[in-house]
């Protein structure tokens, strides 16, 4: 009976031991005492069963996990790395397991006598017998069928094996296998953050390739800014973060990759060699992550403080490139300057040059050209930088054509952007779709992003329009100082300072305080993500702080967009030759109640909560409640341009 047990703990059924047919598993083999033999007790029959479910196991173990190593890239189940790095290593406990068995079969033919075998045998497989099973229970379903694990599930299934497991030889076996599939994650690790390398056959790895996943198209080396490579090339995917790894370090990892791509680029990154040792930073890198693959278990806190050396690195280098050879700052004072109308003279002497383009209806076909023209005499009659100036263009985009891109942008929307701010720009007039184009060049785009872009974009549209409607109440002041309309130019006064009380506490107290706050944080490091985040913030609390994500203060604007149009449109038309409407007396008389009231609720919004959390706010409430005027005007129930203009000779 020896030889026959010795077999079936190999797994190999024969006369004493066969396949169990009762078992209702049909992945996991069983084996047990054949029936009918008379000279095996029913107390041994139960005992020998339980000996050799450890065959069963070593069984199944050996078939799964030799179909998995050898599996042909055309099977039908989805192929892993990380599944054949577990398999390589059960296997290699397997053979350690036919060793013993192997030893036992020579004690036993030494030995000459079958007395006492059994127990020799149950006491040598005592630890056997409890790592096989136990590996035969949580890995099986790993490799078998259609939803096999890959990745990072696998990563966590043998963890949690590790961690479960009560027996100190099962958990030492697990500990084992959990190392050896973690070191297929610091192989991928080691390409990817040393050289820039998705080493990934399978697609498996937590930084996924998204331009073969997802079909972003590649624009032309020549023409691209950098953005391709830093945003459209790879992205964290979640479902795959094995545990240990946290979503920031994540992150971290796909920076250090993207970052080694962008400064080790084939026909830019020349440039950047000054400020990057590629190979020197390619062995630092891999020393410490073959440090980590060394070490006896997988420590999260030693793989993030690595992760974070080597982000420091590349951001720094990142940051030194942008500073010193692409020159940020010039770019930040230039997108301040034309998206935030910091070169007021620039945008006088523009809106001067397209006043007719303006009094006539867009043609969408051709107002972007049709724009260019006073843009390029602005340029050069305000001797802006011809080489800076040309990366700047002004585009036309019609409300239909807007609303079917930003319903295009809402289905394909990028993870950073769920974090804009809904945003509500006041309507003025046809002209509404005009926007500021820019032109980047290598490698800014890894800095200013497409996110970063629209948020620009958005504001200059706020307050190019802001501009305009100051630019056409001061026509109407042109138009109409002569005409003795004196209710009329009353209004129009009113109006035109509350637009300019307006652009003053933006452009003044909230753009240029925090562009100076920003680029104090600039100066203060050379940490590329540092000077990222401070753009950043720097762009938000504009946004939060012109108040473009308020609904009801934006609702208030374009009711008084909608209030100086009407003026304004009636003034030119009036300057032109052609009479005041007849009822014109009881519209301005409209108009004016219209813009009191608009005024009273801009100011009770401000007031109302905002001003405690907006400091620069009091300044801007102060200037509107000059002598405490809305105060006593909405207290009084008096006629606000009435009261304000009472000595005033016309």
């Amino acid at each position: 009976m020896i030889p026959d047990l010795l077999l079936a703990l190999m797994g190999v059924p024969g006369d004493v031991f066969e396949l169990d047919p009762t078992s209702n598993d049909a992945v996991v083999d069983r084996l047990r005492v054949a029936d009918g033999l008379h000279f095996i007790k029913r107390h041994e029959v139960e005992r020998l069963n339980a000996l050799v479910r450890v065959g069963g196991a070593y069984r199944t173990l050996e078939r799964v996990t030799t179909i998995e190593s050898t599996k042909a890239s055309f099977a039908t189940t989805p192929q892993s790395l990380y599944r054949r790095a577990l398999a390589i290593g059960i296997q290699e406990r397997l053979r350690e397991y036919e060793e013993e068995i192997l030893k036992l079969e020579q004690e036993t033919l030494r030995r000459g006598t079958t007395s006492g075998a059994v127990n020799a045998i149950e006491s040598a497989l005592s630890d056997d017998g409890a790592v096989l099973t136990m590996m035969c229970e949580r890995f099986v379903s790993v490799f078998e069928g259609e939803n096999a694990l890959r990745g990072g599930d696998v990563i966590r299934q043998t963890r949690d094996a590790w961690l479960r497991a009560g027996h100190p030889a099962a958990r030492e076996a697990c500990g084992r296998l959990y190392w050896k599939v973690m070191q297929v994650m610091m192989q991928q690790l080691l390409g990817w953050c040393a050289h820039g390398t998705i080493v990934d056959p399978y697609d498996e790895f937590f930084v996924r390739t998204i331009a073969r996943k997802e079909g972003y198209e590649v624009k032309d080396d020549a023409k691209d800014d950098g953005s391709v490579i830093w945003h459209e090339s790879h992205r964290v995917a979640l479902e795959r973060l094995p545990p240990g790894v946290e979503l920031s370090t994540a992150e971290s990892v796909s920076f250090i990759g993207r970052g080694v791509r962008i400064l080790t680029h084939p026909t830019r990154g020349g440039n950047m060699r000054g400020h990057f040792d590629a190979d020197g930073y390619a062995m630092r890198a891999t020393s410490r992550i073959r440090r980590l693959a060394a070490a006896e278990s997988f420590d999260p806190r030693d793989f993030e403080a690595e992760v974070e050396a080597m982000r420091s690195e590349i951001a720094a280098s990142l940051g030194e490139v942008l500073l010193n050879d692409s020159g940020l700052i010039s770019h930040l004072n230039a997108m301040c300057g034309f998206y935030f109308l910091g070169k007021g003279d620039f945008y006088t002497t523009f809106l001067d040059e397209a006043r007719e383009l303006f009094s006539l209806p867009p043609k969408p076909g051709s107002a972007t050209r049709e724009l260019s023209t006073p843009f390029a005499q602005a340029a050069v009659s305000t001797i802006v930088d011809e080489a800076l100036a040309s990366r700047f263009r002004l585009a036309y985009t019609s409300a239909l054509t807007q609303q079917s891109e930003d319903e295009k942008s809402s289905t394909t929307a990028t993870p950073s952007s769920a974090f804009v701010p809904r945003v509500r720009i006041p309507e003025y007039d046809a002209w509404d779709g005009v926007s500021l184009e820019c032109e980047v060049h290598w490698p800014m785009g890894i800095f200013l992003t497409n996110d970063t872009l629209d948020r620009y974009k958005t504001i200059f549209k706020y307050l190019f329009r802001l501009r305009r409607v100051h630019f056409d109440l001061q026509d109407a002041w042109i138009h109409l100082r002569r005409s003795g309309l004196t209710r009329t130019l009353r209004l129009r006064h009113v109006m035109d300072q509350l637009i300019e009380n307006w652009r003053t506490y933006i452009q003044v107290d909230v753009i240029e305080t925090e562009f100076k706050k920003m680029l104090d944080k600039i100066a203060e490091t050379t940490d590329f993500n540092k000077c990222a985040l401070a753009h950043r913030q720097y762009l938000a609390a504009i946004m939060a702080h012109s108040f473009l994500d308020v609904g009801s203060i934006m609702t208030i604007f374009e009711d008084i967009f909608g209030l100086a149009r009407e003026l304004c449109e009636t003034s030119a038309r009036y300057a032109n030759g052609q009479p005041l409407p007849a009822d014109w007396d009881e519209r301005i008389a409209y108009l004016t109640r219209q813009f009191e009231k608009n005024s009273v609720e801009l100011y009770d919004n401000l007031r109302g909560g905002y001003v405690v959390e907006l400091p620069e706010l009091r300044a801007l409430l102060m200037r509107f409640n000059f002598n405490e005027f809305f105060e006593n005007t909405t207290s009084m129930g008096v006629n606000l341009t009435a009261m304000k203009f009472d000595n005033l000779d016309m």
